[in-house]
């Protein structure tokens, strides 16, 4: 498989640096070691996460980059990772209609491969109801609005391919203490279900959500609140039942790996046989120079037919200017 070199990597995230001090092998080289064979390949998809495409930044060459990018590498599927839009959260209906028009045109016109959704925090139609002048009974609002763009009948969902069993999962709900700000976690029915959809399968499972599960992101970002003597990561950057969704991947023995995005950082977490991803940003850091985010980037993996997967990130070749 053609892996990002170790340099790149680096330069892409700043956390491989972290893996080094921590005497951890180059992901590249753990899961691209030629010595040990393989059986043949079931699937090979791409995670985008994080698009925030909008018309008013450099997201329509950048995504027909990132378009190209994973082509080249003959990718059979595309699994998105949410915040497919720049913000549907508290713009307002014109903006948000703008932003899903171009969404629709870059996939017509540049993806050839089937695609899943997942969504994210601002793919949410007017949660932050004062800033987006909704009231919040329009038969559009909330996740209704992405549900139709994308022809989606709800927001959680499971579906097979190629004798691996996918679990798209939404974790963002609203703040009762504050319109304008969500918390992530499961509603007690979604959990329900994926207990129960993760019995009913004996296939290899990916699970993709937009939020992490688990990860370190948020405490190298430096997003972390410091309370005296604790670090606190807030349940707007970090699953806030993430000891109880573990538990439930652990238990069920198919969940081999869990993808998210969300914080626009690259890191990747194995425990208890369940490998955590972030796969950094398609858009880096919201389609603008920085030093702070990955540069654009999108994952790549392929999945065995023993349960086995290969895990990469590959830079889109869209320069942020």
């Amino acid at each position: 498989m053609n892996q990002i070199d170790r340099r790149s990597f680096a330069a892409l995230s700043g956390l491989a640096a972290l893996g080094g001090a921590f005497g951890l092998p180059s992901r590249a080289a753990a899961d691209d070691d030629s010595s040990t064979p393989r059986p043949a390949r079931a699937l090979r998809f791409a995670h985008f996460t994080d698009l925030h495409i909008t018309p008013d930044r450099q997201s329509e060459p950048g995504m027909k980059a990132a378009f190209a990018a994973a082509a080249a590498d003959r990718v059979e599927m595309i699994l998105t990772g949410g915040d497919l839009i720049m913000d549907s959260y508290a713009n307002k209906r014109a903006q948000v209609d703008r932003e899903w028009a171009l969404l629709h045109k870059l996939f017509a016109d540049h993806c050839a491969v089937p695609v899943e959704h997942c969504l994210g925090n601002h793919d949410i139609f007017g949660f932050c109801r004062s800033k987006a002048e909704l009231k919040g009974d329009e038969p559009d609002f909330g996740y209704a609005r992405a549900l139709a763009e994308l022809k989606l009948a709800q927001r959680w969902r499971s579906f097979d391919r190629n004798g691996w069993h996918f679990i798209v999962l939404s974790s963002v709900e609203p703040d009762p203490k504050d319109e304008c700000k969500y918390l992530c976690f499961l509603t007690p029915e979604q959990r329900a279900w994926l207990e129960a959809d993760l019995a009913a399968t004996t296939l290899p499972t990916v699970v993709v959500s937009h939020v992490p599960i688990v990860t370190i992101t948020p405490v190298i970002r430096g997003e972390n609140v410091v309370r005296e003597r604790e670090t606190v990561v807030t349940g707007d950057y970090v699953h806030l039942d993430s000891n109880t969704l573990h538990g439930i991947f652990r238990k069920s023995g198919q969940v081999k790996l869990v993808l998210s995005g969300h914080t626009h950082l690259i890191d990747r977490c194995e425990a208890d046989g369940v490998t955590y991803c972030c796969s950094g940003a398609v858009c880096g850091g919201w389609w603008k120079p920085t030093k702070t985010y990955c540069e654009p980037c999108y994952a790549l993996i392929d999945l065995f037919a023993d349960g086995t997967f290969t895990y990469g990130i590959r830079p889109t070749g869209w320069k942020n200017t």
